[in-house]
C-alpha cells in the first residue's frame, strides 16, 4: 500500500512538472503582446481615448506607458514615433522601464493633426511585440499656411513662442531678441504673436542684405499698432539704405521706403507711400503713381481705416521686370507706381532692382520693431538710435512676417490674405 502511494506521488509530481513546463513553453511561444496602458503629454494631458485631443502645446513631449518593460534595443523612430501627414517628426526617444518618451527636436506645427504611431517592431524585454496602435491629437493654434510662391520664400517668422526662421536660415541669435514677449494672436490663441513694448523691444535678423539680392522682393506682415502711440518704425533694414516700414505720427500714411539700383547712377531710395487721398499721376498726384486708393470718405483716413488697434495685413512688392512698386492692405491693392513713367532723363528709369546700400558690418541686420538695427547704424541721428527709448519704437503686435525673392502678384497676395485672415 505504501509502495502504491509512493508511485502515485511520483506520477502526480511528474504531471505537475510537465504542466508547468508546458505552460512555460506556451508562454515563450506566445507571450502576451506589449500593450499601451496610457498616453499623455509631459504636462499630464491624456491623449489616450476614442476622441481626438485638441489644443496640445507645440512644445509638448509625449509619454507612452506600457504594461511591461520595453526592450530598449527595439526603440527607434521606426517602431514608435510622432507623425504628421504620415511623415515622422524628428524626435529623440528616451526609455525608462515601461515608459517611452518622445520629444520632438523642434516645435511641432501649429493647428496640425499628428499621430503617435506604435509598430510591432517595438518589443518588451520578454520578446513580446507591441500591439500596433495609433493615437491622434491636434496641436494648439491655427493651421500653418503654405503661401503662394513658397519655393521663393526666403524667411518666415511665425512668432509661435520663438523667433525661428521657419523657411530659411535667418534665425536671430538669442542675444538679438530683446524684450520681446508673446501675446494673443489675431485668432485668439495665446502666445502666438510677438508683442513690442514701444521702447526697448527689438529683434535683429542676421544677413538682411540677402533679402535684396534678387532684384525683386515681397515683404508680408501682420501688425496691430497701438493707437496710443503716435508714430511707429515697424521694421527696417539699414533705414532707407535697405528698406523700412513706417506709420506716420499723425496716422495719415504708411510707407515702405526701398533702396534701388539705378544702373550706372548711384543707388537711391524711393518711398512707396500710401496716404489714402486718391492722388495719382492722372489727377495731379506724383509722377509715376498709377493707382492710389481714396479712403478719406470711409472712416477718417489711413490710420483709422486700417491700423489703430486693428490687425492689418501689409504686403509690399517690387517687380524688377515691370518696374512696378505696389502696396496691398488686407488683400487689396491700395497703391502702385511705375518707374517707367518717370521722365526719360530721370535716373529712376534705369532701375534694375532693389539693392542694399547700407553697412555690411552689423548694419545689415533687419530690425523688427525699429528703423534699423543697433550695431554700426547707417543713420546716426538720435531719433534713429534703438537705444533712445523715446523715439518711434514700434508698439503693438506683429505676426507672420514673410519675405520672398519675387514679387507676389495681386492674385497671390489676395490668396495669402484669405489663407491667413481670422
Amino acid at each position: 500500500m505504501k509502495k502504491i502511494a509512493t508511485i502515485l506521488k511520483v506520477v502526480l509530481v511528474t504531471a505537475m512538472v510537465t504542466v508547468l513546463q508546458q505552460a512555460c513553453e506556451d508562454k515563450e511561444a506566445d507571450p502576451r503582446p506589449l500593450t499601451v496602458v496610457s498616453v499623455a503629454t509631459n504636462l499630464g494631458v491624456p491623449l489616450y481615448g476614442a476622441s481626438v485631443k485638441t489644443d496640445i502645446p507645440v512644445n509638448s513631449s509625449v509619454i507612452i506607458t506600457f504594461d511591461k518593460e520595453v526592450d530598449v534595443s527595439t526603440v527607434d523612430l521606426n517602431s514608435i514615433a510622432i507623425k504628421m501627414d504620415g511623415v515622422g517628426v524628428p524626435s529623440t526617444l528616451t526609455t525608462v522601464g515601461t515608459d517611452v518618451t518622445i520629444t520632438p527636436t523642434n516645435l511641432m506645427m501649429n493647428g496640425t493633426n499628428h499621430t503617435i504611431s506604435i509598430g510591432s517592431s517595438l518589443k518588451a524585454t520578454d520578446g513580446a511585440p507591441a500591439a500596433v496602435a495609433d493615437y491622434n491629437f491636434k496641436t494648439y493654434g491655427r493651421t500653418n499656411v503654405v503661401p503662394p510662391q513658397s519655393v521663393n520664400q526666403l524667411s518666415y517668422f511665425s512668432f509661435s513662442g520663438n523667433m525661428n526662421d521657419e523657411a530659411g536660415d535667418h534665425t536671430p541669435l538669442v542675444a538679438d531678441v530683446r524684450d520681446l514677449t508673446f501675446n494673443v494672436d489675431r485668432f485668439g490663441y495665446e502666445g502666438l504673436a510677438g508683442e513690442f513694448n514701444g521702447t526697448t523691444t527689438i529683434v535683429e535678423i542676421p544677413d538682411g542684405e540677402q533679402y535684396m539680392a534678387h532684384n525683386s522682393m515681397t515683404l508680408s506682415a501682420w501688425i496691430k499698432a497701438d493707437a496710443a502711440r503716435n508714430g511707429h518704425f515697424v521694421l527696417g533694414l539699414g533705414a532707407w539704405k535697405g528698406f523700412h516700414m513706417e506709420l506716420a505720427s499723425d496716422w495719415s500714411w504708411i510707407k515702405f521706403a526701398t533702396q534701388f539700383d539705378q544702373g550706372t547712377s548711384p543707388s537711391d531710395a524711393e518711398d512707396n507711400l500710401f496716404s489714402g487721398t486718391g492722388a495719382m499721376m492722372s489727377n495731379g498726384g506724383y509722377q509715376g503713381w498709377t493707382f492710389h486708393k481714396d479712403v478719406q470718405p470711409h472712416g477718417g483716413g489711413v490710420g483709422s481705416t486700417y491700423f489703430k488697434d486693428k490687425w492689418a495685413h501689409v504686403v509690399c512688392t517690387y517687380d524688377a521686370a515691370s518696374k512696378l512698386s505696389t502696396m496691398y492692405l488686407n488683400g487689396e491693392m491700395v497703391k502702385q507706381s511705375d518707374f517707367d513713367l518717370w521722365p526719360i532723363d530721370d535716373a529712376r528709369r534705369n532701375v534694375t532692382g532693389v539693392k542694399f546700400a547700407g553697412n555690411m558690418d552689423g548694419g545689415n541686420k533687419l530690425a523688427l520693431g525699429f528703423i534699423q538695427a543697433s550695431q554700426n547704424r547707417v543713420v546716426l541721428h538720435d531719433w534713429a538710435n534703438p537705444a533712445e527709448i523715446y523715439t518711434y519704437h514700434y508698439k503693438g503686435l506683429m505676426d507672420d512676417v514673410r519675405i520672398f525673392k519675387v514679387a507676389l502678384t495681386e492674385t497671390e497676395v489676395a490668396t495669402l490674405y484669405t489663407a491667413e485672415k481670422p
